[in-house]
């Protein structure tokens, strides 16, 4: 992975309105291809604060069971590579996982610093306050009727989409049914 595609170093944030003007957005949204149009298999969000990406997901992981994710990528100039620290679920208190580009290196079960935690809660309302509904009667995800008319086919995307953001996620962290080969 090139420094290139993901920042390079972690940002220094004083309030609320740091995080608010320091975001740069991105979306992608998949839709269940065989069942009703407008089911969710899986809706990834990304956003970049000063030079760190911060990622959200909601995916189907198979068995009628859908998966969370939320972490952060940065390029760390000691370690000359990309690193991630992230979690398996929304609303951790803790990292599990730390990465070294493609591969998991440890389970730190670090804390979570209050910065990045109001950067991952903003976007897991974002998904479900923006994308999504969900109907409690019936278990189902839905993608809202806005990004549904908009999509072309089964999934939808922002014009600065970065396709390796899915690719890296879905193919080594976070196990979809479904992973992403471009």
């Amino acid at each position: 992975m090139c420094a290139g595609k993901f920042p390079l170093k972690a940002p220094t944030l004083a309030t609320d309105k740091d995080i608010i003007n320091y975001l740069y957005y991105m979306y992608y949204i998949a839709k269940f291809y065989q069942q009703e149009s407008n089911r969710l298999h899986s809706i990834v969000i990304k956003k970049v604060v000063g030079e760190t990406t911060y990622v959200s997901a909601i995916g189907y992981g198979g068995g009628g069971v859908f998966e969370e994710f939320c972490g952060k990528f940065y390029w760390d100039e000691a370690e000359e590579g990309l690193v991630g620290l992230f979690s398996s679920f929304h609303d951790p208190d803790e990292w599990e996982n730390r990465s070294f580009e493609y591969d998991i290196i440890d389970e730190p079960f670090e804390l979570i610093s209050e910065n990045d935690k109001k950067i991952i809660n903003q976007m897991t309302e974002e998904i479900w306050d923006k994308y999504l509904k969900y109907d409690e009667e019936s278990g189902v995800r839905y993608i809202r009727h806005d990004f549904l008319e908009k999509m072309e086919g089964d999934y939808l995307f922002s014009k600065d989409w970065d396709i390796d953001v899915v690719d890296l996620i879905s193919n080594n962290f976070w196990g979809l049914s479904l992973t992403f080969d471009w």
